[in-house]
């Protein structure tokens, strides 16, 4: 708001005004008897007025005399005295409230009523920005405030003009365009600094420094000294370890012969307001920052609701940065670390027909980004790094720029450009501490947009993987329809097996057929009623199986036929025991569990956990922080499978359905991770049969057998145990050669030249599978042959290692068998090289 004094109402209104509003409900006159000449307090100094000349002459002439008024009795100094009552009314009215606005309109108002001035305004001074603030002309409110600069330069280039200190114009070149912009140039403004205390930081040291010698505002002190010179008889005291500092500037429109009668009336207000009105200032201040920084957040969380699309979000950055700092318009530029230039495609929230770049170095944009530092132009055109071309094509005028960097941890990121400040001179201090604040929120959702976006190409570019991975796993309708053949019309052989098929006993890697496998697998889903339970179509259950098989790589141990075996076991608990029938578990807990049991392994590389972590593998970047890195890589591969159009067997699911399934799913395949096994050890073994319904007791059971079903090959014949640990210690073997090769140590049992089988075997199966097998036992005491079963291959896993131990002494030749191969581990050095399945698989062709 820009107010003009040209439509000042005249003297005899003013002074209605002042008794109304300025002397907060008190006596209506200013003209009572009282003698203010007391002398300035020690809290307060007053220093000469400036003058600013404007076109008008003197307001004394005929703006004295209010009609009406009571004669005016003029006290020995030559002015008009003050009404006490009036002061105390002032004081009263000041002391209900802290608003600076209101308090400055009261003052305002006072002080227009005791000098009949057509105007009258303060300026607070704020030191910890060097900024005057213009906020209130009499009793109007400005719209916007006004905010500029006032610092140390501007007093030290002032000059004693007509015995004041300092001549305005010399002072402050924009307080003196500020005025003229708010009350115009009809009258004279006399100016006069209000200086408030302030305590030294070196208490015991006496500033004498003038104002003219001065580094800062904030410097801009006055000592005590002034004071002892005025009164001298006051002596050295604690106050000289006290300065000044220029709280405010009181404005009124006035000449020189109105000085010193204004400067009485100054003297007389401010000796006791000054305090509760800094401390107004103070507090107005806190509130801006407090309301900024709300205003802040605000603008961070509609920032980062827009992080999805990049495009958006620079509108985004652009809108909200011109109505922070009131500007005209904004421009928005991110560095291209590639090439160090500045790119931009949408300019003052629209898009560009082509992109612009700025060069490194170039420009006002260019500087801020090479040198990181935010830039204040307060006239354009008089800055050597703008521009004016583009006004000219543009037919914009520039008046002023605020161009400050956008920054990560790393560096800049980005420019933002503000130009033209509305409603005020040009961008000031609180325009850049938004601007600074603004930048960091700026940074941080420029940054997510830009991750997000990679995040979407690499979700994309996984969509598209797996599209592939699917495509060469595609099942042919041949082998689809073959298994569904076999499975509803089994041959005499086919028939035999089933019925061996539920049995404990059944070895699953004596299948050694693929295609009978997959049958087999087949008929657990029928053999369970899951696929009338759940309304699985027989096509896609066919198809189901068929993937999975081809999604085991061919490791050594982690492959399809492992995956059969432990879904065999899952399949024989099931049917065993009649867990769903005894509803120690649910149909769908059931369904999800043999779903787990053929998918726990999908997609295996033959490497474990440490290893992944180790060497920083995709997998490990990918999971490391969530841990069981291969177990959520399975998971991963299996709900892909499951995604599959033509593999959804759980399409007969409900939502509620479909989301517990994969619940039970997430939890089965993390459980194999023998690391989890481990953490809940202690909880699984206070499971008993009557306690299986309390609690979380039913999902640790699910827990224990998918673990015994993993581990199932150690309670089958011996042959089998034995065959199955050649096979894994493959699998551990190349691992540790593979660290090797990378100048890693492996574990020892990793370590062809250190790893003895049967004493590894034989701790494993003590101090593992045993104390595993015991708590199912504990629960179904019918599974008591599984610990025997154990035992036994325990003992031959001891016979083993002694016959080694045996082979090891001289004299008892090298273990070849009699036409030269190496015989099984029951007769080779079992602390030897040899000791991989390359021994067994030699003598079993």
């Amino acid at each position: 708001m820009s107010y003009n004094a040209d439509d000042c109402p005249d003297s005899d209104t003013a002074v209605a005004g002042g008794n109304g509003g300025g002397g907060g409900g008190g006596t209506g006159s200013s003209s009572s008897e009282l003698n203010c000449t007391t002398p300035s307090s020690p809290g307060m100094t007053r220093q000469d007025a400036v003058v600013l000349h404007g076109d008008g002459g003197s307001i004394d002439d005929g703006a004295d005399v209010i009609p009406g008024a009571p004669p005016m009795v003029v006290s020995s100094s030559g002015y008009e005295p003050c009404d006490p009552l009036i002061i105390l009314n002032l004081f009263q009215s000041l002391s209900a409230t802290t608003n600076s606005l209101e308090l400055q309109m009261k003052i305002n108002l006072h002080l227009k009523a005791l000098t009949r001035s057509p105007y009258v305004f303060l300026v607070p001074i704020l030191h910890s920005s060097e900024e005057g603030l213009i906020q209130v002309i009499n009793d109007n409110v400005l719209d916007k405030e006004i905010r500029f600069s006032i610092n140390s330069s501007h007093f030290r280039s002032g000059s004693h003009h007509n015995g004041y200190p300092f001549v305005i114009d010399d002072l402050n070149k924009d307080f003196s365009e500020v005025i003229e912009m708010v009350v115009g140039n009809k009258h004279n403004t006399l100016i006069y600094d209000i200086l408030g205390p302030k305590v030294s930081k070196l208490q015991s040291q006496t500033s004498t420094t003038s104002a003219s010698s001065t580094s800062s505002l904030n410097e801009l002190n006055f000592n005590s000294s002034v004071q002892s010179q005025q009164a001298p008889h006051n002596g050295p005291t604690l106050a000289a370890q006290h300065q000044q500092q220029i709280a405010l500037f009181v404005c009124i429109a006035g000449d020189s012969s109105s000085r010193s009668r204004y400067q009485f009336y100054i003297d007389d207000t401010f000796r006791y307001v000054l305090g509760h009105l800094v401390t107004a200032f103070e507090l107005y201040e806190e509130k801006r920052v407090r309301d900024q920084c709300q205003n802040l957040l605000q603008v961070a969380r509609r920032l980062l609701g827009k992080i999805g699309d990049l495009g958006q979000l620079l509108r985004g950055v652009m809108t909200e940065a011109k109505e922070l700092a009131a500007a005209e318009r904004c421009s928005l530029f991110l560095l291209d670390k590639h090439t160090g230039e500045l790119v931009s495609k949408v300019f003052d929230g629209n898009e560009a027909s082509k992109e612009i770049r700025i060069e490194s170095g170039k420009g006002i944009a260019g500087y801020v980004a090479q040198t990181g530092k935010l830039l204040n132009i307060r006239n354009a055109y008089q800055h050597p790094l703008f521009y004016k071309g583009v006004d000219e094509s543009t037919g914009f005028k520039t008046r002023n720029i605020l161009c400050f960097p956008i920054c990560d941890e790393e560096g800049v990121i980005g420019v933002a450009q503000l130009c033209n400040k509305l409603n005020g001179f040009h961008f000031d201090k609180c325009d850049e501490e938004v601007a600074t604040a603004f930048s960091v929120y700026c940074g941080i959702s420029i940054m997510h947009a830009l991750v997000h976006k990679q995040v979407q190409k690499a979700e994309a570019r996984y969509k598209l993987s797996q599209e592939l991975l699917l495509y060469h796993m595609k099942v042919p309708d041949v082998e689809v329809n073959h298994a569904l053949e076999a499975v509803k019309e089994p041959d005499r052989e086919q028939d035999e097996q089933y019925r061996a098929f539920p049995r404990f006993n059944f070895c699953p890697r004596d299948v050694k057929d693929h295609a009978r496998s997959v049958q087999l697998s087949m008929r657990m889903f029928y053999d369970l009623n899951f696929v009338g339970s759940f309304k699985i179509h027989e096509n896609k259950l066919a198809r189901f199986v068929l993937l999975v098989q081809k999604g085991y790589r061919d490791t050594p141990y982690h492959n399809w036929w492992h995956a059969f075996s432990v879904a065999h076991f899952a399949y024989s608990l099931m049917m065993n025991l009649r867990l769903i029938e005894r509803g120690i578990i649910t149909k769908m807990q059931g369904f999800s569990f043999l779903i787990a049991a053929f998918c726990h392994d999908l997609d295996h590389r033959g490497i474990s956990n440490s290893y992944q972590t180790q060497t920083s593998s995709p997998l490990a970047r990918l999971y490391s922080s969530e841990g069981s890195v291969n177990e959520r890589h399975h998971l991963s591969q299996a709900i892909c499978i499951l995604n599959d159009s033509s593999s959804k067997i759980l399409d007969g699911l409900s939502t509620t359905e479909f989301k517990e399934c994969i619940d039970y799913l997430r939890e089965l395949i993390l459980a194999t991770d023998l690391a989890n096994h481990f953490r809940i050890l202690p909880r699984l073994k206070r499971l008993r049969a009557e306690n299986l319904a309390e609690g979380a007791n039913q999902r640790l059971l699910l827990s224990l057998m998918i673990t015994c079903c993993d581990l199932n090959d150690q309670i089958k014949s011996w042959k089998t145990v034995q065959h199955v640990a050649h096979l894994v210690y493959a699998e551990f073997f190349a691992e540790g050669d593979l660290e090797k090769q990378m100048g890693l140590r492996p574990n020892a049992m990793m370590d062809r030249k250190k790893a003895c089988i049967p004493m590894l075997q034989i701790e494993f199966l003590t101090t593992v599978i045993r104390p595993t097998f015991e708590i199912l036992v504990q629960i179904f005491p019918e599974t008591h042959p599984f610990l025997d079963t154990i035992d036994s291959n325990r003992e031959q896993w001891e016979r083993v290692r002694n016959r080694a131990a045996q082979q090891q002494q001289p004299g008892n030749g090298n273990g070849t068998a009699g036409n030269g191969a190496p015989e099984p581990c029951n007769g080779c050095n079992a602390t030897a090289e040899c000791c991989d399945f390359t021994c067994y698989t030699q003598v079993n062709e």
